[in-house]
């Protein structure tokens, strides 16, 4: 372990690309019947009309669409080509009807993949792609923002009976390119173990680094372990951030920790949640003890409001606590119902009159319209706190409506 959390200097993206094509040279020739792929088409378009309050002290209304197209190639010989384009845009944000740039399209995916690696076995990705691990706490593929996240990488997946392993390593920046100064990299190691008589316990590993003067070099690590007994099952997560970012030495903590009730055979679910990511009452010590949420799905955790995307600086280095109510029922194949209640505080008070920050109820509803078109609508309400108010976050009340459909194929 010791020689991976060190070894970020040292992996270099040339000896990923290399397994991927060691494993096509020691794969046998393709046969004329391999040639030719078995291809598949997909995509979506997802229009949301969106509503927020306040925006300049009044209502704001858009729309915005995100259009997915994707084409699946897959060879008998075990390798897999995927390309998915993405457009994402407001209804109206071109500055005129003959607007051919089409600036806001891209690919959001484009990967091979090697179905069975020789010698070590497992699943290999490389290139652009969408990466999850953990519950998504550190890094996630959030599906609520239009234009989702992904990343330029490499994955190696190896299943071990209900039990696997996994290893990431994505440049998320490069130095040499126009667009950035300095590289930027990002390696994980996650376990997940089988489920047992104890539980199940998983571990992550996860070291982030970006160059320059003062250079960030970061590490966050630790267990989540999970049980269900009956109808009650629970989940606790307990992770350390340590290393040195912006001259000072970090020293971070996350705590988890839900239990949730399952009745009316699993259809309805009721969960109490409490999550503190620690904060630093102290900016001028040589100790920053605030912790990061990385490339994590904020708003799957904190609230839909979104008023908490990034952590720590939302907070103002704070921190911060929440205790939720969190409410599910499916009385139908075809229909979800959720309901949140959060109380969030900051971790630390700081200069803060009081840590307080804010209130919020959420509300959704999703509809399977058809099998391939579904419908979801959902309200928020947000209640600031003296914290909220005296981060310059928000004063008063805030609102939030939404309604959005979903057509795949």
């Amino acid at each position: 372990m010791t020689l991976f959390l060190r070894s970020h200097a040292r992996i270099r993206p040339f000896l990923a690309f290399a397994l991927v094509l060691f494993a096509g040279l020691v794969q046998p020739a393709p046969s004329l019947a391999q040639v030719r792929p078995v291809l598949s088409l997909g995509g979506e378009v997802r229009p949301r009309l969106f509503g927020r309050e306040p925006v300049l002290g009044q209502w704001d209304h858009w729309i915005s669409m995100r259009t997915r197209v994707e084409l699946k190639a897959r060879f008998q010989s075990g390798f897999g080509l995927f390309f998915q384009a993405q457009d994402v845009r407001f209804w109206g944000e071109e500055l005129s009807n003959r607007d051919a740039s089409a600036d806001r399209l891209d690919f959001h995916q484009a990967y091979l993949e090697v179905d069975s690696v020789p010698g070590i076995g497992g699943s290999f990705r490389a290139g652009r792609q969408e990466v999850a691990l953990g519950e998504g706490r550190f890094i996630s593929a959030p599906d609520w923002g239009q234009a989702g996240q992904s990343f330029d990488g490499v994955r190696w997946l190896r299943p071990m009976g209900e039990a696997s392993v996994e290893l990431v390593y994505l440049r998320l920046q490069e130095g040499s390119s126009s667009g950035h100064d300095t590289s930027a990299d990002f390696t994980a190691l996650a376990f997940s173990s089988s489920q047992g008589s104890l539980g199940s316990v998983d571990f992550l590993a996860v070291h982030d680094r970006t160059g320059g003067s003062p250079e960030t070099s970061r590490t966050t690590i630790g267990p989540t372990w999970w049980k269900r007994s009956g109808i009650v099952s629970f989940r606790f997560q307990a992770m350390k951030q340590f290393g040195e970012a912006a001259g000072r030495d970090i020293s971070a903590t996350m705590l988890a920790g839900r239990a949730t009730l399952h009745w009316l055979d699993d259809r309805a679910r009721l969960t109490l949640w409490y999550d503190r990511l620690s904060g630093d009452s102290d900016p001028t010590d040589n100790t920053s003890r605030s912790f990061s949420t990385l490339f994590g799905a904020r708003h799957r955790y904190y609230g839909r409001s979104d008023f908490f995307l990034d952590i720590p600086e939302d907070t103002g280095g704070l921190g911060l606590r929440d205790r939720a109510l969190k409410m599910e029922y499916y009385p139908t194949d075809l229909l979800s119902v959720y309901l949140d209640f959060h109380s969030f505080r900051t971790d630390e008070q700081g200069a803060l009159s009081d840590r307080n920050l804010a209130e919020e109820i959420d509300l959704w509803v999703q509809y399977r319209f058809r099998d391939t078109l579904d419908l979801e609508v959902g309200y928020s309400f947000t209640r600031a706190g003296a914290a909220m108010e005296e981060l310059g976050r928000l004063d008063g009340t805030a609102n939030l409506a939404y309604f959005m459909t979903s057509l795949r194929f």
